[in-house]
């Protein structure tokens, strides 16, 4: 097994394409850092104090989200179309553990591209502090636990939204039709997100229950969730885990089902 998921890292680490993605975390960051300066004019002295926060509550709920759709099309939907699935199920290996281990590796590169998101963000607001001679504050213990709280509910959307995109994958013949698929919910969840509010506003009376039906939507939970679980609401982290824990188990089995399937290559 450990062979496995070491040939599968290989596959994936060694493509161009995957470090060109890693190469351009930190442009993203960087270009994030002059939009909030130029473009919203936040004071420099603010933004350098809670960039690496920031930068991802602006990027969380779309350029990550396509970011994980590249990569879930990448390992399962092009392993499919380039014949190279055909050749793992002829090896010991069964149809299971090819499977997990591919979403072993898909999950560690998501937090990977993460880690390198935060690192980068963290180095620009140290290079402001030096080039705009900054005072030397440092953040607080609740500052830092709320940074830490953000990344790790962000780390859990995206592994979510990963499920899903990894059932849309196994059902898609070619690379291009499953990232499509995944970019469609991602931009009509972020432009239609007011007409489905209106059917959690049936239950509005029950905000745990409003929060789980509202937060169905993955890239509403990213956009609205998170922010609104920093102020430490146990209606909405409990919505959070509910529906983080969902997509985990509903779709992760239903892609795994799909991958198993003895006509899956037919």
């Amino acid at each position: 097994m450990k062979r496995l998921i070491q040939s599968e890292f290989e596959r994936l680490w060694k493509r161009k394409w995957f470090w060109l993605m890693v190469l351009c975390t930190p442009v993203l960051a960087y270009s994030t850092g002059l939009y909030y300066l130029r473009t919203r004019n936040v004071p420099i002295e603010v933004l350098h104090q809670n960039f690496i926060l920031t930068s991802l509550q602006e990027n969380l709920y779309l350029f990550c989200n396509s970011a994980v759709a590249a990569l879930a099309a990448a390992v399962f939907t092009e392993e499919f179309q380039s014949g190279r699935l055909r050749l793992l199920f002829m090896r010991r290996f069964t149809r299971g553990q090819i499977f997990w281990s591919k979403l072993l590796v898909l999950n560690s590169s998501i937090l990977f591209l993460l880690l390198v998101f935060a690192i980068s963000s963290q180095v620009i607001a140290e290079i402001w502090r030096y080039s705009y001679h900054l005072s030397d504050a440092s953040l607080s213990i609740l500052q830092r636990l709320q940074i830490l709280e953000y990344y790790g509910w962000a780390l859990a959307s995206l592994l979510a939204i990963s499920s899903l995109y990894c059932f849309f994958a196994m059902y898609s013949k070619s690379v291009t039709y499953a990232i499509g698929i995944c970019m469609v919910y991602n931009l009509a969840s972020l432009l239609f997100d007011p007409l489905y509010l209106k059917l959690a506003s049936f239950v509005s009376h029950i905000p745990y229950l409003y929060d789980v039906v509202a937060f169905m939507i993955i890239p509403y939970l990213q956009h609205t969730g998170l922010n609104n679980s920093l102020i430490g609401s146990l209606s909405v982290n409990g919505a959070i885990i509910t529906v983080v824990s969902v997509y985990l188990v509903l779709f992760t089995w239903g892609a795994y089902r799909r991958f198993v399937a003895n006509d899956y290559l037919c």
